[in-house]
């Protein structure tokens, strides 16, 4: 920086400096309305409370941080009646019970002696031992038993099949 831009800008720093001390230098009016107080200077000014005028539209300012809630009316939403499906025939009744009893039966295990076998169900909580042609709960017929799953079906609705050792 040459000494030239140096001198300026010294020169500016004084101005404002110079500036600022005669702004702030009390004077000798200010200085007889002043009021001392427990070693400070107050001014009767400092202690005026400001107050809102009542007569206004608005009372209070708005709050920017709090913006007025604008009511927007909502559309109209048309409800169309739904096709109702008809009611469901017996048949189809008998079929999801039936398949609702199916998914309940439980294959726990297989004995065969001398070629005859039988097979411990689970059905409708009691355990049931059963040979080919015996009933399972309410409505299955034990078709087949072979060495891995018991084989039910239900003559009425046709519902049925193989049900493997699982358990209880």
């Amino acid at each position: 920086m040459t000494r030239e831009k140096k001198l300026g800008v010294f020169a500016v720093i004084l101005l404002l400096v110079a500036l600022n001390v005669w702004r702030w230098w009390p004077s000798a009016q200010a200085s007889s309305e002043k009021t001392t107080v427990a070693g400070g200077a107050f001014r009767l000014e400092d202690f005026e409370v400001g107050s809102l005028r009542v007569d206004s539209k608005d009372p209070l300012p708005r709050d920017i941080f709090h913006p007025k809630e604008i009511a927007v009316p909502e559309p109209e939403v048309k409800v169309e009646p739904q096709d109702v499906p008809p009611p469901k025939s017996p048949e189809e009744l008998a079929y999801e019970a039936a398949l609702a009893e199916f998914a309940q039966i439980r294959c726990v295990g297989i004995s065969a002696r001398d070629n005859h076998f039988q097979a411990y169900v689970f059905s409708q909580g009691s355990h049931v031992l059963v040979s080919k042609g015996d009933k399972v709960g309410s409505r299955f017929v034990v078709e087949k038993i072979m060495s891995d799953g018991v084989m039910l079906r239900d003559p009425d609705t046709e519902v049925g099949g193989e049900v493997t050792i699982s358990g209880k």
